[in-house]
């Protein structure tokens, strides 16, 4: 459930949708065996947008906030937007350093899970072929 209260509306839309997506579930299936709080700190030059996900047994609750967390996720927020389009796997993005995890690394592993599979058809390494 998502703390409404919390909401902030010149929040970039993509985050606010995944993040309030989250909410409105209430329980994940693919967490049910987890819990615990996962921070994501989405970095945008000077300014830093906190969103908290407390997970409980799979039911899972959303907040904006940078409070305390057992795993803190920070990075970008133009990454971030890749993570929640598909066109980038979080942990890929953690081991080449473009994501930071701090805390239960069992929880990052765990929370790979909520994010998007890659669009139909796309292509990661399109842009790069030469002709």
């Amino acid at each position: 459930m998502i703390d409404s209260a919390a909401r902030n509306p010149s929040t970039d839309g993509t985050a606010a949708t995944f993040f309030e997506d989250l909410g409105r579930r209430g329980s994940e299936p693919l967490l049910r065996k987890v819990s615990g709080r996962i921070r994501f700190d989405l970095v945008d030059g000077a300014a830093t947008e906190s969103w908290h996900l407390t997970v409980d047994q799979g039911e899972l609750t959303v907040a904006r906030g940078s409070a305390p967390a057992d795993c803190i996720i920070r990075g970008e927020r133009s990454v971030f937007q890749e993570l929640v389009g598909g066109r980038r796997n979080l942990m890929a993005a953690v081991l080449r350093g473009a994501v930071v995890c701090h805390g239960d690394l069992e929880l990052l592993l765990a929370i790979q899970r909520i994010f998007p599979a890659p669009p139909p058809g796309w292509d990661p390494a399109a842009g790069t072929r030469s002709a």
